[in-house]
């Protein structure tokens, strides 16, 4: 477990020892099983301990007004799950937590956090990090949003996960994609045809590989 942990952004730096030695009580976490489709928390309510996702892979949902369930983010061992809800005024969770696989929780009590950042300057630089860096991720999330065509979603999406150098972009399955755009699979399908036969990418069932960043930039204006 320790040096799983290594690799979560909130230990960053620290050894396995290390952490061993800041986890040395487990009455300041618990580590909890959950099966797949199992809800691990419900949104809104009182968040009081950080969880970190030790084993499999889990989902935030909410429930748009007509009843449609969206999948807000997903989420790898060893990440945190919504670290900017632990502290402040309104420490409730905005979204629904689901175990897409067989997973397992570490919740450290949020007492216990605190104490570790006073403590250790290390894992209060982490923290703050993680809080940049989410709020980063979300003003990004919120722009994304501002588009409404579907063909400029697709081309925002390609453009943030490819880069000159590394051009391919490995997709899931399509119907796994289409959702994260709130999108049918065929209108996907038919906006990736469409980029394909104007030559700005070549896509197959794996991976979609940017041929021309210029002209997808020029969807977004």
């Amino acid at each position: 477990m320790y040096d799983l942990l290594t690799a979560c952004p909130l230990f960053r730096g620290l050894t396995s020892d290390q952490i061993k030695a800041l986890l040395e009580s487990p009455d300041n976490y618990t580590v909890t099983r959950y099966l797949p489709g199992e809800q691990i928390a419900r949104r809104d309510t009182a968040y009081s301990g950080l969880m970190i996702v030790l084993q499999g892979k889990v989902c935030g949902r909410m429930t748009d007004p007509h009843g449609k369930q969206l999948v807000v983010d997903t989420l790898e061992a060893p990440q945190l799950i919504a670290p900017a809800f632990l502290f402040g005024g309104y420490n409730r969770l905005p979204i629904d937590i689901v175990a897409e696989t067989e997973t397992q929780i570490m919740t450290l009590h949020r007492g216990f956090v605190f104490e570790m950042m006073q403590e250790n300057v290390l894992i209060l630089s982490n923290f703050i990090d993680i809080i940049s860096n989410r709020a980063n991720v979300w003003s990004k999330k919120i722009y994304f949003l501002s588009f409404k065509s579907l063909k400029q979603k697709v081309a925002l999406y390609l453009l943030d996960h490819s880069s000159e150098v590394n051009p391919v972009v490995p997709i899931p399955d399509i119907r796994e994609i289409a959702e994260y755009f709130e999108a049918t699979r065929t209108s996907l399908t038919t906006v990736l045809d469409d980029l394909q036969k104007k030559h700005l990418i070549n896509y197959d069932e794996n991976n979609i590989t940017v041929l021309n960043r210029t002209a997808l930039n020029d969807l977004l204006k």
